[in-house]
């Protein structure tokens, strides 16, 4: 076969449309890509296809070996694919390639030669040529390399995109990006279907700039939709963007694709689990745990959705079996929690606990851990561990929010509402009062504020109001007053803030510190409240 109609054939293969998959072209594609082993992969898979160019296929599985120093079976492709086609000017290449790398230049070029005869004023093989003695020694055969490149400049008049490939490739060994990133570019806009150059551009401005990568990727997915590299490259991209939802649509075409890797439908159930698509995430993961049951990241999968769907029983039971079953596993944070919710929607708040606690004495610096292991100790009315959780949370922020130091108060009220040791009743209510004042200092006058601070006075006292109690809720009965809706019928929650005021006045004044002018004005104020909460009962009155 004549090499520049092998040419065309490859070409117009890759702009195929309406195939499913490109077959083995796919694996070229995840070559120049720099994917070596997923190109090897999928070149075998469709090595004996009738639509394959053996020829073709054995030099990329050829360079593959050698990317991966198995010299010998690198030859071996080299030689098979030769005597598939002896016309084929790759593989003369990969020979010259390999005797390079065995300090063999005088026969390396020799090859060259050959190749370049076979294709003449063929860019493409001069680039290759150049890519070998780039991966040689790019110091020692500086001149070759350079010769080489000038020829493939001079016999496509500049309009080559491998040559601008090479030339981004050895930018980006050099640690220069941007340098790199616009000679992708250049190769893109001498040829619009080079996969390799929108991946490689993706790949090195990510970081730099996500979404400008991410609009590349979708450029090529459009020009070439059956393109496995453009539907993979695309879906990740979707992915590390944390773009959930599309990552997951695309990975469901992509996983049609015949050239996709099993392991990217594990990945899709990941994503449509992200994706919040819980029931379909559900379904890929039980159709792979169906012929692999070990399968640690699927097992995971299974009772994360479990518990997303409120299947919290089997969720239970199949995290159960998910951390007895890998014991030397590396688990994560969301491994322990999920279980630890599933339980606790189960009532099992004390099972609950264990699992917050393993997941804390793991990862001792995270925060947001202590703080939801706070929240499982209240649910579990272990209120002094829950206070202790949060104030260690709050040990970790470097600028606490005042939501966080109510939330802190809140656990030690708990406390000193319920201890039996009156020690720890006070030092607990003492630690809360202390961050109420800090609050109250910092914070914009609220009700609730100053009602929590009150709220800590009595519990300090043995649930029973205490003169610092009753000069609190005055300050908060006097900053209602401050606004009249506070008073009126409809708002509910003032209301109750008032009623709660005047309960603990009357209580005070009636049996802590008698005071019977007093305990007449807290008692008239409390029945002018509750007949504002309660209309009917006071007309029936």
């Amino acid at each position: 076969m004549k090499f520049k109609f092998l040419l065309s054939l490859l070409v117009a293969g890759t702009l195929a449309a309406g195939a499913q998959s490109q077959g083995y072209k796919d694996g070229i594609e995840y070559y120049k890509a720099g994917q070596y082993e997923n190109a090897r992969t999928i070149l075998n898979r469709n090595l004996n296809n009738q639509e394959t160019d053996q020829s073709l296929a054995n030099y990329y599985l050829g360079q593959v070996a050698l990317v991966q120093g198995d010299k010998a079976a690198a030859k071996s492709y080299f030689d098979k694919g030769l005597s598939i086609n002896p016309d084929n000017a790759y593989n003369y290449v990969g020979i010259g390639a390999l005797q390079l790398l065995d300090g063999n230049a005088s026969a390396a070029q020799d090859n060259f030669k050959k190749a370049q005869s076979l294709a003449k004023k063929n860019a493409e093989i001069s680039v290759a040529i150049a890519r070998a003695y780039y991966n040689a020694d790019p110091v020692k055969y500086a001149k070759e390399l350079d010769k080489a490149l000038d020829k493939a400049r001079k016999d496509s008049k500049n309009t080559e995109p491998s040559i601008y490939i090479l030339e981004g490739d050895m930018a980006a060994d050099a640690k220069e990006y941007n340098k790199a990133a616009e000679w992708y570019e250049q190769a893109i806009n001498f040829d619009q279907n080079n996969p390799e150059g929108y991946v490689k551009y993706a790949k090195v401005y990510f970081y730099v700039n996500p979404k400008f990568a991410i609009e590349k990727l979708e450029q090529l997915y459009q020009l070439q939709p059956n393109s496995a590299l453009a539907q993979r490259e695309l879906a990740k991209t979707y992915y590390d963007g944390k773009y959930w939802a599309k990552a997951a649509d695309l990975y469901g075409k992509y996983i049609q694709n015949p050239n996709h890797f099993p392991e990217d439908k594990a990945l899709y159930s990941v994503l449509l689990y992200w994706a919040e698509k819980y029931p379909e995430s559900l379904r890929v993961a039980n159709e792979i745990l169906s012929e692999d049951p070990s399968n640690f990241l699927m097992q995971r999968m299974r009772f994360l959705n479990q518990n997303a769907t409120g299947d919290y029983q089997n969720a239970a039971d199949n995290a159960k079996a998910f951390f007895a079953n890998n014991p030397n596993a590396k688990f994560t944070i969301n491994d322990y929690t999920t279980y630890a919710e599933a339980l606790s929607n189960l009532g099992q708040d004390s099972l609950a606990v264990v699992q917050y606690e393993i997941a804390v004495k793991n990862n001792p610096e995270n925060a947001d851990l202590l703080k939801s292991m706070s929240d499982v100790y209240t649910k579990n009315k272990q209120y002094l561990e829950a206070a202790e959780a949060y104030d260690a949370y709050l040990q970790l922020q470097e600028q606490p929010s005042i939501n966080d130091l109510f939330g802190l108060t809140g656990r030690y009220l708990n406390v000193a509402a319920t201890s039996q040791d009156s020690d720890q009743r006070v030092k607990a209510a003492d630690r809360g009062i202390e961050y109420m004042n800090k609050i109250l200092e910092k914070a914009t006058p609220q009700a609730p504020l100053y009602q929590r601070l009150a709220r800590l006075y009595v519990a300090r006292n043995g649930n029973k109001p205490d003169e610092n109690a009753i000069n609190t809720y005055v300050q908060m009965t006097d900053f209602l007053n401050q606004d009249a809706a506070n008073m009126a019928a409809e708002n509910r929650a003032a209301l109750n803030l008032y009623k709660e005021a005047y309960s603990f006045e009357m209580l005070y004044y009636s049996s802590v510190a008698p005071d019977k002018e007093k305990l007449a004005e807290a008692t008239q104020n409390f029945n002018a409240v509750n007949a504002l909460l309660n209309p009917e009962a006071a007309t029936a009155e």
